[in-house]
């Protein structure tokens, strides 16, 4: 299938050095692709991509050029929206390549690869077949609608919250293990906010707290329609720290929980880890009581935020996510190897299981699953889905 799509890919080429473009154009004509579009000049080429008269694939980018160089073109690149995807091409040092690469997935780029010239047709051809069967599997992002105050706060107070189920999946059987619980806000029009939208505007109106609580009973209400069997998976469910502290949500929250029948052993209870605690006496003692309880704890997007591993000695974490931004391209990111593959060395020695997030292609899953990651979660395996979807996409792996 990847190989099917790959020849219908348009490709384009930026570089100062004529023979560099000819080379590149030859060797994707011998492929059978669209013939590539070359150009001397990245600010020439970044108003072809936002003319959108030609529908671009790939840019295959130099960095050393005159007048726009490809450190701005990545830039001004990742304004576009739905830009194309990118791979660097350069004479510089690998280690710089990599550094280049990490900037554009920062920026929000689908970024390839990063290779010193010259390019090899192996090389090429991993770099189209990846990206086929990423744009064959990966949905299409929708543009969020854009909303002004007044109309969040309408929204919000409509109560049209439902929890979606991002599926996490056990790296070493295949299996469902459990689902991460994700908010999302419907509109009149059936179009979907994400929380980066709503979020903020809820933590302004101190209504975290009856979001939680909404949040908590209608995921315990889908899980409750469940099939029987279904409602074993494990349920993850994202806390702020204030969330933590404050002792009267939690009692209530937990109640909830005892009360729908589900054991407390398949909660986890996710700590955002760029959150910033205002009472860290009162956060660790919430934190501890959970865990007495019975509940799982869940440091997530690790590396994301400061003094992480003095979180991960004072608190009783059971469970650690590693953040997207180093699973990204990890199979062949050397310095994401090194960084993932000791924390999760690090989280099995003080004894927590370990779950990726944001793993979109196969070689990324193989690669965790080669260094021993427990979980994973992501496009690869699917996105957040209702209730209903998420019931569907289990019965659909137990079919096969």
């Amino acid at each position: 299938m990847a190989a099917m799509g790959r020849h219908a890919l348009q490709v384009m080429v930026i570089d100062d050095e004529p023979t560099q473009r000819l080379a590149v154009t030859l060797m994707c004509r011998s492929l059978e692709l669209p013939p590539a579009l070359d150009l001397a000049e990245a600010d020439a080429a970044l108003t072809l991509i936002e003319s959108k008269r030609t529908a671009i694939d790939l840019v295959i980018c130099d960095l050393d050029m005159p007048g726009m160089d490809g450190m701005e073109f990545i830039r001004r690149l990742a304004t576009i929206p739905s830009p194309p995807a990118m791979m660097i091409l350069s004479g510089h040092p690998s280690e710089l390549l990599d550094s280049v690469e990490g900037l554009g997935r920062a920026r929000g780029l689908r970024m390839m690869a990063s290779v010193r010239k010259p390019l090899t047709k192996s090389v090429l051809v991993g770099v189209l077949d990846a990206l086929a069967t990423d744009t064959a599997q990966k949905p299409p992002k929708a543009d969020a609608p854009s909303l002004d105050t007044d109309e969040i706060d309408v929204l919000i107070e409509s109560g049209g919250f439902e929890p979606y189920f991002q599926p996490q999946i056990d790296l070493t059987n295949g299996e469902v293990h459990g689902a991460e619980i994700l908010a999302r806000l419907t509109l009149p029009d059936g179009s979907i906010l994400l929380p980066a939208t709503f979020l903020e505007r809820l933590a302004e109106r101190d209504m975290m707290a009856g979001f939680t609580m909404e949040m908590v009973d209608r995921t315990l209400a889908s899980v409750a329609r469940w099939p029987c069997g279904i409602g074993r998976l494990h349920l993850s469910v994202n806390l702020t720290p204030a969330l933590f502290e404050d002792l009267a949500i939690m009692r209530q929250v937990m109640t909830r929980i005892d009360q729908s029948g589900l054991p407390r052993s398949q909660i986890m209870f996710e700590l955002v880890e760029t959150a910033v605690s205002g009472d860290p006496m009162a956060f660790l003692e919430g934190a501890t009581r959970l865990r007495l309880r019975g509940y799982g704890l869940s440091i997530d997007d690790f590396g994301q935020g400061n003094s992480t591993l003095d979180q991960l000695r004072r608190l009783p974490f059971t469970e650690l996510k590693i953040d997207r931004a180093f699973v990204t391209g990890i199979d062949r990111d050397p310095n994401n190897q090194a960084i993932v593959s000791n924390t999760i060395s690090m989280a099995k020695a003080l004894g927590m299981t370990v779950v990726a997030e944001g793993v979109e292609t196969e070689a990324e899953a193989r690669y965790l699953s080669e260094l021993g990651c427990h979980f994973a979660q992501g496009y690869f395996y699917s996105q957040a889905l209702s209730s209903d979807r998420f019931v569907r996409f289990l019965e659909d792996r137990a079919s096969v």
